[in-house]
């Protein structure tokens, strides 16, 4: 990673830390609704506030900067952009963590499982922590959108961002419903394709167009630059997704199913489908059984995970992750960008390429 992308980076994310932590303190006087609501804000502070690795306001931040924006990466109104962006993750991961059923989220209770912790009573408690969660979210998404309308752009092109900004929402919560869906069909059903257009709707769109295209935005890039910055992210999106599934992959241990979310869920990841296109008639049909076993015991993760390795999907997909991130890297090098530019953006996506190895 250059020199300069390095420092920038450690000082966005510095600048970040502090001004999310201050956000949430300013914004408190505008949730006085009394006793009953303070715990839920207070969690949600400290459900933003977890240690992460804030990869898309960090990304909208030095795409700001690789584009020669005149403001220093400590502006409050650039840190309001970026805010936005992590306001809205938020917003995903406490929905995201219901419809998925999950109980952690970095190694800590989940928002529902906050919320049904904070209940006196018993029945009942799990589906009440839910239904606030899911509002709770909607919240979040308001003060979002506030945030990111907060910010002294000019209002030509803060408006443009802001009109992004909804889009990339929208799409968004269509990658979720497409993911829903795909879950519901027997894997042999489910084509690579409609896989990887969920994952593009789903993580790519707002973990990496959105961030890059509204720092460049914000800086005032051109509409040829904007295009080249969407080629750049639309492989970079996939090989991040399919890392990420395969290090949730090596990670998983069939004798604690709880933390198998996605299998025991029945999502259809690449990996998956990849192994059921690999394997012969035979182990095929296991595959399927083991998927559509709603216990989903130990006995059948086991076979998944056997069948899986057996396949040969692993190697496949790390071998195209390399290719998908040497092809991001070739997009930069088209002429589209100056120098200074291109050696800004070759450094983000080595910061990419870090925060995956991180992933866990």
């Amino acid at each position: 990673m250059p020199g300069n992308t390095l420092r920038d980076l450690e000082q966005a994310h510095s600048a970040l830390e502090r001004f999310i932590q201050e956000h949430f303190s300013r914004q408190k006087e505008r949730f006085h609704y009394g006793d009953w609501f303070e715990p839920l804000y207070f969690d949600l502070c400290e459900y933003t506030g977890r240690k992460g690795k804030r990869i898309r306001p960090l990304m909208l931040m030095l795409s700001y900067r690789a584009f020669q924006g005149d403001r220093a990466l400590t502006d409050p109104s650039l840190l309001r952009c970026a805010t936005a962006l992590e306001l809205l993750h938020t917003f995903v991961l406490m929905h995201d963590d219901v419809i998925d059923r999950s109980e952690k989220r970095r190694g800590l209770p989940t928002f529902h499982k906050l919320c049904a912790g904070r209940l006196a009573i018993s029945e009942d408690r799990d589906r009440i922590g839910e239904n606030i969660a899911m509002v709770m979210g909607d919240i979040v998404y308001a003060m979002a959108i506030q945030t990111l309308h907060e910010s002294d752009f000019p209002p030509a092109i803060k408006d443009r961002v802001m009109s992004e900004f909804l889009q990339y929402t929208v799409d968004t919560g269509s990658g979720e419903i497409l993911d829903i869906l795909l879950g519901c069909q027997d894997v042999a059903r489910v084509k690579q394709e409609q896989i990887e257009e969920m994952y593009h709707l789903k993580t790519t769109r707002y973990t990496f167009e959105a961030p890059c295209l509204m720092g460049a935005l914000l800086a005032g890039a051109t509409a040829e630059k904007l295009e080249g910055l969407k080629a750049i992210t639309t492989p970079l999106g996939l090989a991040f997704q399919i890392q990420n599934d395969l290090i949730e992959y090596k990670a998983m241990n069939p004798l604690e199913p709880q933390g198998s979310c996605d299998l025991l869920e029945g999502k259809k990841t690449l990996l998956l489908k990849e192994a059921f296109l690999a394997l012969d008639d035979v182990e095929r049909s296991f595959l399927q059984m083991c998927l559509s076993s709603m216990a989903k015991r130990e006995s059948a993760l086991l076979k998944i995970q056997e069948l899986v390795d057996k396949s040969g999907a692993v190697q496949l997909l790390e071998q195209r992750c390399g290719q998908l991130f040497a092809k991001s890297e070739s997009m930069i090098d088209t002429g589209i960008f100056s120098a200074v530019e291109a050696e800004s953006l070759h450094g983000l996506l080595a910061t990419v390429r870090q925060q995956v190895r991180q992933v866990a």
